[in-house]
């Protein structure tokens, strides 16, 4: 008779960088949907405000990629939320990037 194994995984906790990265994400996310409705609704007359909106998001993706790099160091830790972070983080960066230069 076979010898079954019986494998068990141990329940790491998350990273805190990486939430922290995670919300970053999410806030630049929102700001983008934010700038982009008043965009609509001011028909593309709202200049300053939609500025201020991108460099604002531009900085929370900026600081949610580095803090989700920076959660790599810890130790004994899940670095799902970082791996998640830093990627939306510097998609989000990419993205605002090309828009600004788009209007330049």
């Amino acid at each position: 008779m076979r010898k079954r194994f019986r494998y068990s995984f141990t329940k790491k906790e998350e990273t805190e960088g990486g939430f922290a990265s995670v919300i970053f994400a999410g806030l630049a996310l929102f700001v983008f949907i934010i700038a982009a409705v008043l965009s609509f609704v001011w028909e593309g007359k709202a200049g300053s405000w939609i500025g201020s909106l991108g460099i604002m998001a531009i900085l929370f993706s900026v600081c949610g990629f580095c803090i989700g790099i920076r959660s790599f160091q810890e130790r004994d830790k899940n670095y799902r939320f970082s791996v998640l972070g830093a990627m939306a983080n510097g998609v989000i960066f990419v993205g605002w990037l090309a828009l600004f230069l788009i209007g330049v």
